[in-house]
């Protein structure tokens, strides 16, 4: 379920930047430059999904032992 999550999470952060450069070459940059958030928060919510999987496999190795 992690790795899905992931994934979701790189998919929404490039296909909104991509967005948000199209709209910001179409309607303008001052209209769009708040929009620009929305990938680094996507991408910052795949590094944080990526990292506690890690933590979380880390941990069920520790455990088996």
């Amino acid at each position: 379920m992690n790795r899905i999550l992931e994934k979701f999470w790189w998919a929404v952060a490039i296909i909104t930047l991509v967005a948000v450069i199209y709209f910001s070459f179409v309607q303008g940059f001052d209209k769009w430059k708040f929009y620009f958030a929305v990938p680094v928060l996507a991408v910052i919510m795949a590094l944080v999904r990526k990292f506690m999987s890690k933590k979380l496999d880390r941990s069920k190795a520790t455990k088996n032992q």
